[in-house]
């Protein structure tokens, strides 16, 4: 990590007003001297940008006052999970259910739309997807702009015609990569999806979760949901899990076939997602105090 950076953060943080005004000197003190350290744990391909973000972030929590929090994160005492599934497996139910256990926050729809948002997109498509919607929603998003290249049109999502803005493929992964490192950095969060188990595969505290179930379990779970045929429920899956797959290695280069991104991989044709999150829950403490 620049050295230089970590001196500009500690400058930045010692002359705000708010902070020097309503936090003791010995709390900055302490975050002048663990900020090398907590810097250091950083991915090193952070860029400037980013790491003068996350330092913002830092700011904020220490005006609003939550310094233990800070000090976690400063520390390293840091509690980050990603939950990958196959669609059809129960993977964001399973994360809800480790929610309860860890205290920490679900999120998974809200990183696309964050992403929209801080490209200065609509994210109203977005809102009312349900589990089994999204996934679709999503991925129809990633194709069109990987064979654009151009702009990005959200009226592509329910037919509408909306205005223009001009996004990148390239914009939009990056802004997309902005936003799961910075939602990593808040702390005890649990990332669903989005290439998060690559874009956060060397960060610190993190456990990377996977669920899997047997086609025709995914097959059953589909077309109960959506009302269709088993046959048109596996076509459909089959479909997605194809470009789910090319979304992974646009985004991050990797095969989430693979095992290598995770910890560990349940199986939820023969664990209830409660059941797993209970062995998750044991990992994820784990890890967490590494």
């Amino acid at each position: 990590m620049n050295k230089e950076w970590i001196e500009e953060a500690i400058d930045i943080l010692y002359e705000d007003e708010e902070i020097v005004e309503n936090v003791s000197g010995n709390f900055l003190t302490f975050v002048e001297e663990r900020l090398p350290e907590f810097a250091k744990r950083l991915p090193e391909n952070l860029r400037e940008s980013d790491f003068f973000e996350i330092i913002n972030i830092l700011r904020d929590k220490i005006i609003e006052g939550k310094i233990n929090r800070v000090k976690n994160i400063l520390e390293g005492k840091m509690g980050v999970v990603t939950v990958t599934f196959e669609y059809g497996s129960k993977g964001l139910e399973f994360a809800k259910e480790l929610a309860k256990l860890t205290g920490y926050d679900v999120l998974y729809k809200e990183i696309l739309i964050q992403t929209a948002k801080r490209l200065g997109l609509p994210t109203d498509k977005f809102e009312d997807f349900d589990d089994f919607n999204y996934l679709a929603a999503k991925l129809s998003l990633a194709d069109f702009l990987q064979f654009s290249r151009k702009f990005l049109d959200f009226s592509i999502l329910k037919g509408e015609s909306e205005e223009e803005k001009e996004v990148t493929f390239e914009e939009f992964k990056e802004m997309l990569v902005k936003v799961i490192m910075n939602m990593a950095f808040s702390n005890n969060v649990i990332l669903v999806g989005h290439a998060a188990c690559a874009i956060l595969a060397e960060y610190p505290n993190t456990a990377h979760i996977k669920i899997e179930a047997p086609m025709d379990y995914r097959a059953k779970m589909c077309a109960e949901k959506l009302g269709i045929s088993i046959e048109e429920a596996i076509e459909r899956i089959e479909q997605l899990d194809e470009r789910e797959l090319k979304f992974y290695k646009d985004i991050a280069g990797v095969d989430i076939r693979k095992i290598d991104l995770f910890h560990v991989k349940f199986n939820s044709a023969k664990l209830s997602p409660a059941t797993a999150a209970k062995v998750a829950y044991e990992l994820v403490k784990k890890v967490a105090n590494d």
